[in-house]
């Protein structure tokens, strides 16, 4: 999958736009970590990442990342990013949190349109795994109903837990895919 692919180049080649005294901020407002998110989705995609010990997942744990939706639109051609924070709860198992601050990326890695609200995450934990809804609705000129479920692993990344997966589902009852990464914070 490319997800994370576009808005990564973007991020990647801002400090160079910059240096060499291009304008305009292209990447919009990426999460704060998104590279290293970018570069551990890509990781555990890739089977480089160990799954997370028990240790690691004992009592609770905040984690920040982000969260994407690929071949968006009307010509399959755009891919959506936002912020996510996840609440892993490892002695009830279950994980909650929401995703914000939505922005639709083009192919030239510019900021199409920002979408506005926030979308809930309600699941649970087994294991090193983790499943859960998705759901809310996003607004730009119009309301984009959204209901998706996130399937991921807890790993151990140099002894960071990290959670990384996949998203699949609707958006307005369009089937779309995606990825989700997250770090402890």
């Amino acid at each position: 999958m490319r997800i994370f692919t576009m808005a990564a180049l973007a991020a990647a080649t801002l400090p160079l736009a910059a240096c060499l005294g291009g304008g305009g901020d292209s990447d919009g407002d990426l999460p704060e970590n998104f590279e290293e998110i970018a570069d551990l989705y890509e990781a555990a995609e890739a089977g480089e990442l160990e799954e997370a010990t028990e240790e690691m997942m004992s009592g609770t744990a905040t984690l920040e990342g982000a969260i994407a939706f690929e071949d968006v639109g009307e010509d399959e051609d755009l891919e959506v990013i936002g912020d996510l924070t996840l609440s892993a709860n490892f002695t009830t198992n279950e994980v909650t949190g929401s995703a914000d601050s939505f922005e639709i990326y083009t192919d030239d890695d510019e900021v199409e349109a920002t979408l506005s609200g926030s979308l809930e995450v309600d699941g649970d934990i087994t294991g090193t795994t983790m499943t859960a809804e998705l759901w809310g609705t996003l607004t730009d000129d119009e309301d984009h109903d959204i209901s998706m479920i996130m399937d991921g692993t807890f790993y151990d990344a140099d002894g960071d837990l990290v959670v990384a997966g996949d998203v699949e589902g609707t958006i307005d009852d369009e089937y779309h895919e995606g990825g989700f990464a997250a770090i402890e914070e």
